[in-house]
């Protein structure tokens, strides 16, 4: 079993990881990747990358983040190429609920990723909020790039799922799956 999506570098996690790594042993968990969301977290994902075989780490820049943490493609490959147990982009994507980052600074982030993704061949990890239309014609635009997407913690429409399928999309869910209101997903 494996934890494609968490954030050991918050707390109460990260004060914590000597527990969380071995607890995380107790219940079978074999890997965990935890996700990178700003320039200054990812000094902590590279020590904790190091603490445990079984954890690997992302680099990228939340889209709530994108007007704060502004980053181009060969910075995001940079970061990336600091260890080889950063096998991951993102979390990146579009996020247009709570708009934290502007619209175009969000796209322009997004597509930085992309391009970054694309030369790395390394897969993408992705956020989408409010914002099905925007993404899935991103990612459509780089459909002959073959990029490898992984939609984090899908709570998006069927229609948006099956378009994301066409693209030979993964998703992850969320214990959001297991509300009360959440029978479309």
């Amino acid at each position: 079993m494996i934890d494609s999506h968490c954030h050991l570098d918050h707390e109460p996690l990260f004060q914590d990881l000597e527990n969380v790594i071995k607890r995380s042993k107790e219940i079978g968990l074999e890997k965990i990747l935890t996700i990178c969301t700003t320039l200054d977290s990812f000094t902590n994902i590279l020590k904790i990358i190091e603490k445990d075989p079984m954890i690997y780490g992302t680099f990228g820049i939340h889209p709530h983040e994108a007007k704060d943490n502004i980053v181009d493609t060969d910075q995001i490959i940079n970061h990336v190429k600091q260890s080889n147990k950063i096998i991951g982009i993102g979390e990146t994507g579009l996020d247009f609920f709570y708009n934290h980052s502007d619209k175009d600074q969000q796209i322009k982030s997004f597509e930085e990723h992309i391009q970054a993704s694309i030369k790395l061949n390394m897969p993408l990890i992705i956020h989408s909020r409010d914002a099905e239309d925007e993404t899935y014609q991103i990612l459509k635009n780089h459909e002959k790039d073959n990029l490898k997407i992984l939609m984090h913690c899908f709570t998006g429409s069927k229609k948006f799922a099956d378009k994301l399928l066409e693209l030979n999309s993964y998703f992850s869910a969320s214990g959001i799956i297991t509300f009360k209101n959440a029978i479309d997903l």
